[in-house]
């Protein structure tokens, strides 16, 4: 009977918590203000890659940094946003930074460092 119980609030718990996760996920599209923001300490990026506007990629090539790019995104649940910057010959104490910030705030902040530094964050609209 103890078993019983436990498996019945189980997945009482398990139901409650999922109906509140999917009330605070967008159902449908929406349109976002994607920012993304590349810092180092380094001057120059050699290679910057990003999740672009329409939901391709953008690719550069020698970037001066920081950077900062943004658009307007119309996106829904499991959509996802993805930037990579790297730094080609730094020193051991080389350091990129990626930011990915929706409608302003900062959902996503990868730092990389090293020679061959490089930060790859993603982000999944609904995370």
């Amino acid at each position: 009977m103890k078993r019983l119980a436990y498996l019945l609030l189980s997945y009482a718990t398990l139901a409650t918590s999922c109906s509140k996760d999917n009330d605070a996920r967008p159902l449908g599209p929406k349109e976002y203000q994607v920012e993304y923001k590349v810092t180092s300490t380094a001057v120059e990026s050699d290679y910057v890659s990003y999740t672009n506007e329409s939901g391709g990629t953008t690719t550069l090539g020698t970037t001066a940094l920081p950077a900062t790019y943004r658009f307007k995104r119309t996106m829904k649940q499991g959509d996802n946003l993805t930037i990579l910057a790297s730094i080609d010959g730094g020193t051991a104490a080389s350091e990129i930074t990626c930011a990915i910030l929706l409608d302003g705030k900062e959902v996503k902040k990868e730092t990389g460092r090293g020679v061959d530094a490089q930060a790859v964050p993603v982000y999944v609209i609904g995370e």
